[in-house]
């Protein structure tokens, strides 16, 4: 063993190192906190790889397993770092690849694919795929982020992935669609399949947040509900506004698993390595009032490239259609869809309903290719809201919220505008709770108290805002 321990490098080393020069000049002070950090950790990592930590017994038969598995892992992560990324060739994500080689590491010349590595879990809590539908453990993170999906930190949530179902002629020609976008920054790193005549296929678009700024996900009491809320709607408004480009509405019930950029799998441009806004800052740019059924609907209208009022009169269809034959495959407990509940896939859900509705879908229009896209949408909403708990119980109970006071009101349109009032006064009721409680949180942090920082805050509009706001504040 041969331990060589010394002072650890400085900030200015550690950027201007060869394999780092390709770095942009920093600007925001999370980026050279985070290059700092990344330096120091990996400056303790090789001075430590040499180190390890003597046996006093000799193994037992039954540790034999463990331990030529690591040995086998050791080798082959070494075998990744000197000889590069090597694929034989065959089928990922539904299309056959050529056999190629990778040299080196994507993250080693780049900020903003560092902090991929960074967001990216433990490797006992990692989920790596080489297809859409089906993720699975690794046992090296190395290793793991070669892989071409990959779910990101769910914890801790330091980036929006947007997914974007169209295809654009070149890299150029989707970085100037970007730019057009009413947004305070480029997406980070920009990530998909890019084919043979330079066709950009079904990109991931990601923005990060600054280092140290993720919102932590817990049921945790200390957890803040109100910031969990305002990153989701800032993650709605962002997809608001990129659905000019096809962003899908439905990628935000799964916000953490993306293309890896890391992967040699994908080609990938990173336009943004200095600008990091902040919530905050996303909150001022973007509606975080969206309503993601809108958002549905209006993203399938574009996709089919048809009406408006054409495309809800489908989506409607579509929509009975698919909750009907989940109802029926439920009652059937179809053997596909019965494991796809018990893994918690919609998005395996969704290619079940798909694919058994495409041709009926297909002769309800004289346009059988808008009828398929609008029918994507409709069935991807339909798996993300799925519940088959639910649809398991008692028909026979009412379970409504509002049973008793509907009681002796005859006729279904009556009752359903009783149920709408009280719906509305406990939202309203919610909202105001929601902003008192904001207002003294704000207050303890000695932070001004407008209704435009409450409703930053509380992740409501301002007019929501304004309308729930206390008397005398």
């Amino acid at each position: 063993m041969n331990l060589r321990l010394g002072p650890t490098p400085s900030l200015a080393t550690a950027l201007l190192a060869p394999s780092r020069q390709q770095i942009s000049p920093p600007e925001d002070a999370s980026v050279r906190h985070f290059e700092t950090k990344w330096a120091e950790e990996r400056w303790i990592r090789e001075a430590m790889s040499g180190w390890c930590n003597p046996r006093t017994t000799p193994a037992s038969p039954d540790q034999d397993i463990f331990i030529s598995r690591a040995l086998s892992r050791r080798d082959l992560i070494r075998r990744r770092l000197t000889e590069g990324f090597i694929f034989h060739g065959g089928e990922v994500g539904g299309r056959h690849r050529a056999p190629f080689r990778e040299a080196g590491l994507r993250s080693e010349g780049s900020h903003v694919l560092r902090r991929i590595v960074q967001i990216t879990p433990r490797v006992s809590k990692m989920q790596v795929s080489r297809s859409k539908d089906l993720m699975s453990g690794t046992d090296a993170k190395l290793l793991g982020l070669d892989e071409p999906w990959i779910g990101l930190n769910r914890e801790v949530r330091s980036a929006f992935r947007l997914d974007l179902d169209h295809s654009f002629p070149s890299w150029d020609a989707l970085r100037f669609e970007l730019e057009q976008l009413p947004l305070p920054c480029l997406p980070h790193v920009v990530v998909g399949f890019e084919d043979e005549n330079g066709v950009v296929e079904r990109p991931h678009a990601i923005y990060l947040l600054p280092y140290n700024s993720g919102v932590w996900f817990s049921d945790d009491p200390r957890c803040r509900k109100n910031i969990m809320s305002l990153w989701r709607a800032v993650h709605a408004g962002i997809t608001k506004s990129l659905l000019p480009l096809g962003a899908d509405p439905g990628a935000l019930s799964n916000p953490g698993r993306i293309k890896n950029p890391l992967s040699p799998f994908w080609s990938f441009r990173t336009w943004n390595e200095t600008t990091f806004p902040n919530l905050s800052t996303w909150a001022e740019w973007v509606d975080t009032g969206t309503n993601r059924d809108t958002m549905i609907r209006e993203s399938a209208a574009a996709l089919a490239g048809s009406s408006r009022n054409a495309s809800n009169l489908l989506f409607s269809l579509f929509q009975t259609w698919s909750y009907q034959t989940l109802r029926d495959l439920n009652q059937a407990q179809d053997p596909a869809y019965m494991q796809a509940v018990e893994r918690k896939d919609s998005d395996a859900i969704a290619e079940i309903l798909f694919r058994t509705l495409v041709g009926r879908a297909s002769a309800e229009s004289d346009k059988p290719k808008q009828a398929q896209a609008i029918l994507y949408r409709v069935t991807t909403y339909a798996a993300d809201h799925w519940d088959a708990n639910r649809c398991s119980r008692d028909a026979s109970r009412d379970r409504g919220a509002c049973a008793d006071e509907v009681d002796g009101i005859t006729g279904t349109s009556a009752r359903q505008v009783h149920g709408a009032r009280y719906a509305a006064a406990l939202r309203k009721s919610r909202s105001a709770a929601l902003i008192q409680e904001a207002i003294v949180s704000a207050k303890a942090a000695g932070e001004p108290v407008t209704k435009s920082a409450i409703a930053r805050r509380t992740g409501l509009s301002r007019p929501t805002v304004h309308a729930g706001w206390p008397v005398g504040v």
